[in-house]
């Protein structure tokens, strides 16, 4: 769908997707920090799971399940707060921005 400026008439338009943007960096560190709290689980489901590897296999088991749970977090919280941003974008911000004039605007559906 093509957009128009309301101030210039420019159909040289594009999105800014700051909410986005924000969101997708915030959710990431929150993801990942819950990821990390929860590292503790992981780690242990690690640690039992190398067992049989013997002391070795319990450490390596243990910073893989702690890496994982860190990886995850971060992944899904990022996911999740670009979604999030998508919204905020659409609905709160003038994600618009007209490259002839620079004005920002939003499209109200």
């Amino acid at each position: 769908m093509s957009y128009s400026c309301p101030s210039c008439g420019s159909e040289e338009i594009i999105t800014r997707n700051v909410g986005r943007k924000v969101g997708s960096i915030t959710g990431g560190v929150a993801g990942t920090a819950s990821g990390v709290a929860g590292a503790a689980s992981g780690a242990e489901v690690g640690f039992i799971a190398g067992a049989a590897g013997g002391p070795i296999g319990m450490f390596l088991g243990g910073i893989t399940g702690a890496l994982l749970g860190g990886l995850i977090g971060g992944a899904t919280g990022s996911v999740a707060g670009a979604k999030i941003g998508e919204v905020v974008d659409e609905k709160v911000l003038d994600n618009y921005a007209c490259c002839n004039c620079d004005h920002t605007f939003r499209i109200d559906s």
